[in-house]
């Protein structure tokens, strides 16, 4: 039974390396940067999400918006939960890049893992509900302010009075490994972490540490690789930047998972974040954690901060 079980996860793993793999060659070699400038890029990908999303759930929908005389959408699914579907774990990823990059781990690696997390989640039930967004415009000009796609949507649940539980923000999950020099923004955490930048990291403000202790302990459970917690003020350079920022202004508890962004990938916001520079083994196997740890989560009671 175990070895079955075994093998039934090394499937599983494999099928994720391949499609994810897919997912980021589309979104940054096929259509590369995704910005107003490029609508036709972000539209294509904005399609490509939706389509992707509709192979395993009917419940698929926009949330569309106009900003500067376009029309740009986030793009929705859920898993409706059996005993407590007004209480929602909400799964997140811009999709949009910085002008003049392919965003291949800004935020195709993110954009891969939000869409194999819908397509190995779909085959269950949950108690609560599962909620799978897509952002579009996260990056600068429209970072923070009321045009950026996570913040339309949080302000709207906020607006509907949605019990969102935790808000899980995927950004840059996919570049990793030994012959990585991984930097920190703090002196200190040098001694804490490791030197290389083969690891997954957790991240929130201070006021949601308690769902960063939750995350990191059935992740860690589960997980061969041990993920580490980030947690601090808005102070440190990096720590709010991504859609986990809109909720938490929105008074929503909201993590962020992340392979460190720049203090790690010398690419972040350039032309060479491309696809020859992922390392899909790490990707894959980070999917796959994050897949177990959500299936624990979903059918959890009780707060968040609880768990």
């Amino acid at each position: 039974m175990l070895g079955s079980l075994l093998l039934d996860d090394l499937r599983e793993k494999r099928q994720i390396f391949k499609n994810a793999r897919e997912i980021v060659r589309v979104l940054a070699d096929q259509f590369g940067e995704r910005t107003l400038r490029l609508y036709d890029n972000l539209q294509g990908v904005r399609s490509f999400i939706r389509q992707t999303m509709e192979e395993y759930s009917d419940t698929v929908w926009e949330q569309s918006y106009d900003v500067d005389g376009y029309e740009v959408a986030n793009i929705v699914s859920e898993i409706r939960g059996f005993e407590q579907p007004d209480k929602i774990i909400l799964i997140g990823a811009h999709y949009d890049t910085i002008e003049d990059t392919p965003g291949a781990d800004d935020n195709a690696t993110a954009v891969a893992g939000l869409l194999e997390l819908h397509r190995l989640l779909a085959k269950f039930s949950f108690k609560k509900t599962i909620r799978f967004v897509a952002f579009t415009l996260e990056e600068p000009p429209y970072f923070s302010g009321p045009q950026m796609g996570s913040m339309v949507h949080a302000k709207s649940c906020r607006e509907n009075e949605t019990d969102i539980d935790l808000m899980i923000c995927l950004e840059m999950i996919g570049f990793g490994g030994k012959r990585h020099n991984q930097d920190f923004p703090v002196g200190k955490m040098k001694s804490e972490y490791p030197m290389y930048g083969n690891f997954l990291t957790v991240v929130a403000l201070p006021s949601y540490a308690p769902h960063v202790y939750a995350w990191k302990r059935i992740y860690n459970k589960n997980s061969k690789r041990k993920i580490y917690d980030i947690i601090g003020p808005a102070s440190i350079p990096g720590i709010n930047l991504s859609d986990h920022y809109s909720f938490n202004r929105h008074d929503y508890p909201a993590i962020m998972l992340t392979d460190t962004a720049f203090y790690r990938n010398k690419n972040y916001h350039t032309e060479n974040d491309t696809f020859d520079t992922i390392n899909f083994k790490f990707l894959s196997e980070n999917i796959f954690n994050m897949f177990i740890t959500i299936k624990e989560l979903a059918n959890s009671t009780g707060e968040a901060s609880e768990w």
